[in-house]
């Protein structure tokens, strides 16, 4: 093959891609599977609810009472929610922790068992609540949302959605719940809850890399 010939066909790919990135660029967000993500990590998905998350049932959400976007209630300094979905058979579970302008907070819980729902609910004293506020504070999904492109495998074995509405701060994060910016929120939450009278099984929380975090009270020998 002459050298001439070869030069044109090197020309003729390098200006095929250029045309093929050219493309890319100009193609709208739909096209692309393009979405907001925190700091653009593509498994931080900014979402409007439960329903968005990775392995969301409509019909066990909406057997839950959380296929609508989180709002806070009157009287509510703050409220939040903290979800963690898998598949119907297997086991979700949601919790909505709030400060009330009158008391230090209170916390309700859903669970699905893969078959049945169960509800419990109660108050925290001043110091788990502050805890948990912290952990939200604390918690890494705060950062710059960016558009980011579609990738796989991002649902792991469960979802994790966070919502928030607080006076100074609001947002939905879906993503996995092994994922590193959530795990030690999705533990402060196992830890605390797992010590309230009548709270329901919180070791769906917690992937089995933070299980360290104890999930009951120990006993003594």
């Amino acid at each position: 093959m002459k050298s001439s010939f070869r030069y044109l066909i090197m020309l003729a790919i390098a200006a095929v891609l250029g045309l093929t990135i050219y493309l890319v660029g100009k193609a709208e967000p739909e096209q692309k599977a393009l979405f907001l993500g925190v700091d653009g990590d593509p498994r931080m998905r900014l979402c409007d609810s439960p329903v968005n998350g990775e392995l969301a049932d409509p019909a066990v959400l909406k057997a839950m009472g959380i296929d609508s976007p989180f709002a806070k209630a009157a009287g509510d300094k703050a409220a939040y929610r903290v979800s963690v979905l898998r598949p119907a058979s297997q086991e979700s579970l949601s919790i909505t922790f709030s400060t009330p302008e009158a008391e230090p907070g209170r916390y309700s819980m859903v669970r699905w068992d893969g078959k049945a729902i169960t509800r419990a609910s109660g108050s925290l004293d001043v110091t788990d609540a502050a805890t948990l506020v912290y952990a939200f504070e604390d918690a890494k999904i705060w950062g710059e949302l960016k558009r980011t492109i579609e990738t796989l495998a991002r649902a792991g074995q469960a979802t994790a959605v966070i919502e928030v509405r607080a006076p100074k701060r609001e947002r939905c994060i879906s993503t996995r719940y092994d994922d590193e910016r959530v795990r030690p929120l999705l533990a402060v939450f196992a830890k605390k809850l797992s010590f309230q009278p009548g709270a329901l099984p919180v070791e769906g929380l917690v992937s089995p890399q933070a299980s360290f975090v104890p999930v009951g009270p120990s006993k003594s020998n």
